[in-house]
């Protein structure tokens, strides 16, 4: 919870200031859906993106380099660059790869603190949601 009140606001002015985000709205959807879609995210999006980019990645990377904050920025790095090809803005999106690089940061550094995969990926799903249902 510490890493979404941290995070969020940082990612919603990023967000709204390149264009990437509208301005926030409450949500149209049905509460069962919103409900429902926490399982969805969490299973569909956050947990597997959380074991490729933080598991297998970022563990890597600090046990080749150490636990470093240069460590942590390049894992963002790569975690954002693999959002450049998603829409619905123009591809390269490189809105949704500087949003995606602040939000691999703060994924990054819940996994280091907790040293579990299942932090990282439920602020994943967190700010995912949010997101979705919100902006």
């Amino acid at each position: 919870m510490a890493g979404f009140v941290l995070v969020a606001p940082v990612l919603i002015a990023a967000g709204m200031a390149i264009g990437f985000i509208p301005a926030p709205h409450l949500p149209v959807q049905l509460a069962r859906k919103m409900a429902a879609a926490v399982a969805i995210i969490f299973a569909g999006t956050a947990l597997p993106e959380e074991i490729l980019f933080r598991s297998l990645i970022q563990n890597l990377l600090m046990q080749r380099f150490g636990a470093t904050v240069r460590t942590l920025l390049l894992a963002s790095l790569v975690f954002g660059a693999a959002h450049l090809d998603n829409g619905p803005q123009a591809l390269p999106n490189w809105r949704y790869m500087i949003v995606a690089t602040i939000a691999g940061f703060a994924y990054g550094k819940v996994f280091q603190k907790s040293s579990s995969v299942c932090s990282s990926a439920i602020l994943h799903m967190m700010v995912d949601w949010t997101k979705h249902f919100f902006f």
